[in-house]
């Protein structure tokens, strides 16, 4: 009764309160960097890459903009896979910590495949925060995306000290400002050990931006 609950009636009761919440909220976000408003132009794809931390203030960003997002197969996940496709996203289900490999093939086949971008909680599901896995590096390298590094500057939020991501909620008539780093590209050829070398340099720059 409770898991029915949460898959079939929460997620309608969290997109309601969703569209009124950030309605108060105010954006700011830059202009894309060139060579990821060039991809676009050409109908290519990009991989969008954040913390944890940042994802609930980033969610209104990308909603009904054909991105593909990772969920988990638990319950949990389930009933945010619902939540998000009443957002105008698309799922993949699965994560590193169940069904990793086959949702991370199926992410490759859907950017390869279909005029999609990708957002990634790159040290998601279970952190530890601000660590870079090797996922996001891989998609990349097998897909040919760009990554483009995203945080947020937000000026008054709640933080969710009990979870492991210390989540950033902004609160209400609060401003949020997007914030781009340098995109990075793995080439095809990357091996597995430079694979490592990649991840380090994603988290390095999300750090920067996040002023970590």
């Amino acid at each position: 009764m409770i898991r029915s609950i949460k898959i079939n009636v929460l997620p309608y009761i969290i997109y309601s309160i969703y569209r009124v919440y950030f309605k108060t909220i105010k954006y700011i976000e830059p202009e894309l960097p060139n060579e990821i408003k060039k991809r676009l132009k050409e109908h290519k794809n990009f991989i969008v890459a954040h913390f944890h931390q940042d994802e609930l203030a980033l969610i209104p960003t990308r909603a009904g903009s054909n991105f593909y997002v990772m969920t988990s197969s638990s319950t949990d996940g389930k009933m945010m896979r619902k939540t998000l496709n009443l957002m105008g996203y698309s799922c993949i289900e699965g994560s590193s910590s169940k069904g990793g490999a086959k949702a991370l093939i199926e992410m490759i086949r859907t950017l390869n495949t279909k005029a999609a971008n990708a957002v990634i909680a790159v040290d998601g599901p279970r952190g530890p925060i601000y660590k870079v896995k090797d996922g996001v590096i891989s998609l990349s390298k097998n897909t040919g995306c760009p990554i483009l590094p995203v945080g947020v500057k937000i000026s008054r939020y709640f933080v969710f000290k009990n979870s492991w991501n210390k989540a950033l909620l902004p609160k209400p008539f609060s401003k949020v400002e997007i914030v781009f780093g340098k995109t990075i590209t793995v080439p095809a050829d990357t091996s597995k050990q430079d694979i490592q070398v990649y991840a380090v340099e994603l988290e390095k720059e999300l750090k920067k931006i996040k002023g970590l």
